[in-house]
């Protein structure tokens, strides 16, 4: 039977059994009929079966054509493929992401696989997904203060525009992930917007400056610009960010 007829047969099998099917095959002809399978079906496969025959399936699968598939899923099937993943499989793929994805697709998985995954990726990761987190809850509470917001155009950083009281001021999010805040995420924020034309700039931060820092925020080195340090916690309401913009306004 021609390849794309038994693609079409076992895309139209129930999954377990389709599974079974192409396993069934001798080697060769299960490699062929993967390479003319679409993402989709292979996401099919890969959740249905048991862990067995998810083995042997992934098998015949390399991590680049993996990762291929996996970037043309949406978000919730790549995260039900990643939730079924062995770990030693799992965390080649979860390196390939940036982080800001990684955070959605963990999100999008049930507690317990995310927590699995969670514990086989390194800790600098860790750490990016913490500065992740903690940047998102930052924007939604300054969403609801009514803030306009976009991201600085050609910039690779945590920085915002943020339109308010018809006005523009710069936002620069730094996270912490240990120790107080210091002076060169002042520096750095302030020389992203020196080129901006901002009203003002309001440093939002998870951790308390250090002295240096402090100074730094007011320094007249950075052309009077007003500026304000505010340190955020997830839990502090959204009147803390709005009074800081409502200051920077005069």
């Amino acid at each position: 039977m021609p390849t794309q007829h038994v693609v079409a047969m076992l895309g139209n099998s129930p999954p377990q059994r389709a599974v079974g099917v192409l396993l069934s095959m001798p080697r060769d002809r299960i490699d062929a009929l993967l390479a003319a399978m679409d993402g989709r079906l292979i996401a099919k496969l890969l959740i249905a079966a048991d862990p067995e025959k998810r083995a042997a399936l992934l098998s015949h699968l390399d991590d680049a054509r993996l990762a291929a598939e996996l970037a043309l899923l949406p978000l919730v099937e790549a995260a039900a493929v990643m939730a079924a993943l062995p770990a030693a499989r799992a965390r080649p793929q979860l390196d390939r992401v940036t982080s800001e994805h990684l955070a959605m697709l963990l999100d999008a998985m049930p507690g317990p696989q995310r927590r699995r995954l969670v514990d086989v990726l390194d800790p600098l990761r860790l750490s990016d997904l913490r500065r992740v987190a903690y940047e998102k809850r930052v924007i939604e509470s300054l969403r609801r203060t009514a803030a306009g917001l976009q991201w600085v155009p050609g910039d690779y950083g945590s920085n915002l525009l943020a339109g308010v009281f018809h006005r523009l001021f710069g936002v620069s999010l730094c996270y912490v992930d240990c120790g107080p805040l210091q002076p060169a995420a002042v520096v750095a924020a302030h020389e992203v917007f020196a080129a901006q034309q901002v009203h003002g700039l309001l440093i939002v931060t998870n951790a308390m400056p250090s002295v240096q820092a402090g100074e730094l925020v007011t320094d007249p080195r950075y052309g009077g610009t007003p500026a304000l340090v505010v340190t955020w916690d997830p839990d502090d309401n959204d009147g803390v960010l709005g009074r800081a913009l409502v200051r920077l306004a005069g």
